[in-house]
């Protein structure tokens, strides 16, 4: 992703997370944080399911999967992770339309669809199949499970990031434990695809220790945590504890947490 966590959050944001000031009993333990219940977001097998990788070709791309883990189809190459969330976002808006769907016939005579964006870019392709009729199967398929994925989405609880978007139209991501309870907030990104992808700098950089800064708060009544980036910047802030030690156990949450949160 070319979009990385660049800048202090401001503060109006450390005010915000100020406001709501967590004791030591709020916190879960690392094996209730880290479980994962049924029909949440980290529940897989409830919910059709992103795959994003870099090819040796340096492309990103990503698979629409079934709940089965069956691919549905898979995006074209991206130069950048940030671009091809943006057309994980396209794929999301464009692919619960019938209309954005074409059945093509391939080189070898087989038959496969591609999916539009609404400038008529090609976003998805399906697989190739013998004939059309099963070409034409697999735009249901995709169409069904597109839908599903957007639900998800929108009705996600358990551990998860859920992007928000703030009154003044910009964009933000909470990191949420198994209860809810949110652990980090991200700063400030103009567009939707750039929050996520501070999403995936989260993951990145959130399971080393030294990647985190424990502070008093300027009142001195209570202390939080920076996730920083390697180059010292600041990623997301965690909420304030009344204790150093309350935000220290924060701190090991968030670290057992990361590993078992789907970021798609």
């Amino acid at each position: 992703m070319s979009n990385r966590f660049v800048a202090l959050l401001s503060a109006f944001a450390l005010a915000s997370v100020t406001a709501a000031c967590a004791t030591e009993e709020d916190l879960l333990d690392s094996e209730d944080i880290t479980s994962i219940e049924s029909n949440s977001w980290g529940d897989l097998s409830s919910r059709p399911s992103v795959e994003l990788w870099k090819g040796t070709d340096g492309q990103f791309r990503f698979h629409l999967l079934e709940k089965s883990q069956e691919i549905v189809f898979t995006s074209q190459g991206y130069s950048s992770r940030t671009s091809a969330l943006n057309g994980l976002l396209s794929v999301l808006e464009n692919g619960k339309q019938a209309g954005m769907y074409q059945v093509l016939t391939a080189a070898n005579g087989g038959s496969y669809f591609n999916l539009y964006a609404a400038n008529r870019q090609v976003i998805a392709t399906g697989e190739v199949h013998a004939t059309a009729a099963e070409a034409q199967a697999d735009v249901q398929t995709a169409l069904s499970n597109v839908t599903g994925y957007q639900k998800a989405w929108d009705t996600a609880t358990g551990a998860r990031f859920a992007v928000k978007q703030d009154s003044a139209g910009q964009w933000y991501f909470n990191l949420h434990a198994r209860n809810g309870a949110v652990q980090l907030t991200s700063e400030k990104y103009t567009t939707k695809a750039a929050a996520l992808n501070g999403a995936f700098s989260t993951a990145d950089n959130g399971l080393s220790a030294a990647r985190y800064q424990l502070l008093a708060t300027s009142s001195g009544n209570g202390y939080y945590f920076n996730l920083t980036a390697t180059n010292g910047q600041v990623i997301a802030t965690s909420q304030v504890y009344t204790t150093k030690y309350s935000a220290e156990r924060g701190r090991d949450a968030v670290i057992a947490l990361l590993p078992v949160v789907p970021l798609l």
